[in-house]
């Protein structure tokens, strides 16, 4: 197989991953209303449904968030296929996070389940998480392509 088709490989199981774990987190925090809410420290279980995107922004506006997010998807799926191979993991990742999310507002009338809380912080998801982190992935290794 070559290298290309590997990291494509690599880049969708990374994705249905992230997907299924998010998903399931979702799933056992709804179900589970009997879940510790304080956990360590300042890191709370703090169940909530957002409406907008990223710290509530556009909360409310219904079907043109999930509009954006479905575009968001579909984006990142195209890129993911046409980008260098190098760059599929970190953005198989970011896709798995942004279909959990897209799901959510599709099953859930434009909403997304947050339920991870951090002290200061408002509430997120394991799908917000991992495109963070795919994205920080991401920039890191377009920098580090761009300096050499």
């Amino acid at each position: 197989m070559a290298r290309s088709s590997r990291r494509l490989g690599l880049a969708l199981a990374l994705a249905a991953g992230v997907f299924v774990v998010d998903q399931a987190s979702k799933w056992l925090v709804r179900r589970d209303s009997h879940l510790p809410r304080r956990l360590v420290g300042g890191l709370r279980i703090d169940l909530n449904y957002n409406s907008g995107i990223s710290f509530s922004r556009f909360a409310g506006a219904g079907a043109a968030v999930v509009v954006l997010v479905a575009a968001v998807v579909a984006g990142v799926a195209a890129a993911l296929w046409l980008a260098p191979p190098r760059y599929r993991p970190a953005l198989g990742v970011i896709l798995g996070g942004a279909v959990g999310n897209l799901v959510d507002r599709l099953r859930l009338g434009g909403a997304v389940v947050d339920f991870i809380g951090v002290y200061g912080w408002p509430s997120f998801n394991l799908a917000d998480a991992a495109i963070v982190a795919g994205t920080a992935i991401l920039l890191l290794q377009v920098l580090r392509g761009w300096r050499a």
